[in-house]
């Protein structure tokens, strides 16, 4: 059986095999923000806040990751100030204008998760239910009433597992005419209600 642990945040050795973890399960949302991959997956790297993730391990090696907002700010800096620093005033201005329409908030008293990835050849291993229960027990701590998410229709064993794991569907949207700038159209947003 494998032994999974997680706890909060990464070191900074580990901001690169994170990011790309992030920049790999995002790819097809995120990548119309940036002029090109490298790019993106630069940007990504530099954003991601190591107290805003929850971080999954086997075997000491980054597995999975769980982003969720606090005080307003998610998993990564994606603001207009720490983008202007990263990019050009083109560049920046495109990126804000893109990332607006997935951005997410806080809402009420619930912990809102900011993407839940699991490296590839960990997939199947429980890593996924695993940092769902440590968001769960998170928001416990913080005496929140629920956590949310959202998810995607391109994502349905990632609905699936949620659904399993007793989140139930609050909300749905649609990108319309710009589902194909973004690789998906209709979104889900799913909450599970925390008993005390």
């Amino acid at each position: 059986m494998t032994t999974i642990h997680v706890s909060h945040g990464f070191e900074e050795s580990e901001r690169e095999r994170v990011g790309s973890l992030y920049w790999e399960a995002f790819r097809r949302k995120l990548r119309p923000a940036f002029t090109n991959d490298a790019t993106g997956l630069q940007t990504i790297q530099a954003a991601i806040r190591s107290d805003r993730m929850l971080v999954a391990r086997i075997e000491g090696e980054v597995a999975g990751v769980c982003g969720y907002y606090e005080r307003g700010v998610g998993a990564g800096d994606l603001s207009w100030s720490a983008l202007r620093t990263r990019l050009s005033l083109v560049a920046a201005i495109r990126a804000v204008l893109v990332l607006s329409v997935l951005s997410q908030r806080e809402r009420g008293n619930a912990l809102v998760l900011d993407g839940i990835c699991v490296h590839s050849d960990k997939r199947g291993r429980g890593v996924g239910t695993v940092l769902l229960d440590a968001a769960v027990d998170h928001a416990r701590s913080r005496s929140l009433q629920a956590v949310q998410l959202s998810v995607v229709d391109t994502n349905p064993r990632a609905e699936a597992l949620y659904l399993r794991l007793g989140f139930q569907t609050i909300d749905t949207g649609s990108l319309d005419l710009l589902a194909p700038l973004y690789g998906f159209d209709r979104h889900t947003t799913m909450e599970r209600r925390l008993d005390r």
